[in-house]
């Protein structure tokens, strides 16, 4: 077997590890003692969190002149949920290029540059949160310093390739047109009508209230499992963990993030089975749940499949014609 395809479900052999060397009876019970109308509150909590994605999306799109109504922007953020939580390494959640595809009339390449910038840029942000609150766990846990070095390896890395991607375009064209004379012309559609950094502001600032968000609500939900620490700390330490999680071993963060939670809870005397309650519910509201709900749209869709790598995705009938016309 190849290492790439076994690859996405290490993090899944941590998580069954961890659970299973915990008490699970006490992981259970600390689920189960949740009040049921604070579980169903806390499941309405997604959408403020998707709203504000979408929102944020809408401004990229509209700027990239990719015109699509809110509600089917909406709705292509939960088929992006469904799709990349039952394919390896989330690779499905880029279904989401075909359908802006289908409902834009925008070309793919077009559409494939606007996903990516959507992406980089709300990681990005993501990443700055998690320097800050990096600096704040070394600050009072010197011997953590290992999880700054992470952040700010991953923090440049990205930083870097996203002036490329924008900035220094040239060096892109140049490499295709040396290398690979066929894709000039789609490289030249990949950056049309891209934003500049200008144009990019207020999707930041949109994205960061948004994660501040997500966070603040994660933490409010959090005292329903007994964790009590300072807003601050939680947010450095879940902004971590999510960062740990964004490695492409698992499916969602599985795994690692429970690890990394677990560890850094741990030293606020935070018992593990508690961290570990928390995390699986709080993956079933951010993750499950919204795949659900894309499972849903996918199967009222009734879309078709293509093959995208070594996985297959889902196209609308309207496409699989224009390829059978090709």
């Amino acid at each position: 077997m190849e290492f790439r395809r076994i690859l996405p479900i290490i993090g899944i052999i941590i998580f069954i590890y961890i659970f299973i060397k915990l008490d699970i009876s006490t992981i259970i019970s600390v689920i189960l003692s949740i009040p049921l109308f604070y579980s169903i509150l806390s499941f309405s909590s997604i959408l403020p969190i998707i709203l504000i994605t979408n929102y944020e999306w809408q401004i990229l799109l509209k700027k990239q002149k990719i015109l699509v109504d809110f509600s089917s922007s909406l709705k292509n953020i939960l088929l992006g949920y469904f799709y990349g939580f039952i394919t390896p390494g989330g690779i499905g959640a880029y279904t989401r290029v075909f359908y802006l595809h289908k409902t834009s009339r925008v070309s793919i390449h077009k559409c494939l540059s606007n996903i990516i910038l959507f992406n980089t840029l709300d990681y990005i942000t993501l990443l700055l949160i998690a320097f800050i609150g990096g600096v704040l766990v070394v600050m009072s846990f010197p011997n953590l310093y290992y999880f700054l070095f992470i952040i700010i390896t991953i923090l440049c890395v990205v930083i870097l390739l996203t002036y490329l991607f924008i900035i220094r375009r040239d060096i892109l064209y140049n490499i295709v047109e040396r290398w690979f004379h066929s894709y000039v012309d789609s490289i030249k559609t990949f950056y049309e009508d891209i934003p500049s950094i200008k144009d990019m502001i207020l999707p930041f600032v949109i994205s960061m209230f948004g994660w501040i968000i997500r966070f603040y609500i994660f933490y409010l939900i959090a005292q329903l499992f007994s964790i009590h620490i300072d807003l601050s700390s939680f947010i450095a330490i879940v902004s971590l963990a999510n960062i740990i999680g964004s490695i492409p071993i698992t499916i969602y963060g599985l795994g690692t993030r429970e690890a990394t939670l677990i560890t850094l809870f741990s030293l606020f005397d935070i018992p593990a089975e508690n961290t570990m309650s928390l995390s699986i519910f709080w993956f079933v509201v951010i993750w499950l749940f919204p795949s659900f709900l894309g499972g849903v749209i996918a199967f009222l869709e009734g879309r078709e499949t293509i093959s995208f790598g070594d996985n297959r995705i889902p196209i609308q009938e309207d496409d699989k014609r224009e390829k059978d016309d090709e």
